[in-house]
């Protein structure tokens, strides 16, 4: 698989920081996160790690949107996506 533009890489840096971000208001310990929304702690490790260059599908956004009730604008409404 191609490794992700500069631009690619930038963005999914900031996907990955606003997972945990969102995730850290909810709950800070990562497998209590996990276990309560009945996703894989490793999965979310991976969603939350900002040197992976295999990025972040819109549809996993989505469903981390939906497992803490917020829209997908909601998500990408922060200053962190102005920059």
């Amino acid at each position: 698989m191609a490794r992700s533009g500069n631009e690619e890489q930038k963005l999914n840096k900031k996907i990955s920081l606003r997972i945990k971000e969102l995730r850290e208001k909810i709950e800070p310990v990562q497998s209590k996160f996990a276990k309560d929304h009945f996703i894989d702690r490793q999965l979310l490790s991976r969603w939350e790690n900002t040197n992976d260059d295999r990025g972040i599908s819109i549809h996993t956004i989505l469903k981390f949107c939906k497992m803490i009730n917020i829209s997908l604008k909601e998500f990408f409404d922060d200053d962190l996506f102005a920059k």
